[in-house]
């Protein structure tokens, strides 16, 4: 039969753990206590009746991001005038120090990415392959820039990378 351990003393010794049961808890622990108890409540009502959402803010911001993204994507070119390919290779040559120097090797010789001097590709040499492959990326590890970068830039990479030898 189990039996049921009633303490009637102020102090209680287990294991030799001392539990002094006559000694008050702190004031502020209790205002501790009772203010987290408070704060919940209002941060519970708060979040079911403000119609708040972690997914609805998520969202707005998603959207905002995109907004601007967008915006940066578009064509820096002055007054709708096509860029000479004298510039398209130029800002093509900054592009590829910013993000294809690393695998590419500085002058395109290779490294852990392919020869880019080489007279064939193995997708096409031409302006539409090249820009696909750098659009879209490739397997095997060529990561695909077509979010990064507008169609324009896609196009100036191209054309630099095909001006390599």
């Amino acid at each position: 039969m189990l039996e049921k351990h009633k303490h009637h003393h102020d102090t209680h010794d287990f294991d030799g753990i001392q539990d002094n049961r006559s000694g008050k808890i702190p004031w502020y622990f209790s205002a501790l206590f009772y203010g987290l108890i408070l704060w919940a409540v209002a941060f519970m009502g708060y979040y079911l009746l403000s119609g708040w959402s972690s997914e609805a803010e998520f969202a707005q911001e998603m959207n905002a991001f995109q907004e601007s993204h967008q915006a940066a994507r578009q064509a820096p070119e002055v007054a709708g005038a096509a860029m000479t390919d004298a510039e398209a290779v130029a800002r093509g040559e900054r592009l590829y120090a910013k993000r294809c120097a690393m695998c590419h090797g500085k002058q395109g010789k290779g490294g852990v990415g392919t020869d880019l001097t080489a007279t064939e590709y193995h997708y096409g040499r031409d302006p539409d392959a090249v820009a696909r492959s750098i659009a879209g990326g490739r397997p095997g590890g060529m990561p695909a820039f077509g979010n990064e970068l507008s169609p324009a830039d896609v196009d100036a990479l191209a054309r630099f990378v095909l001006s390599l030898e």
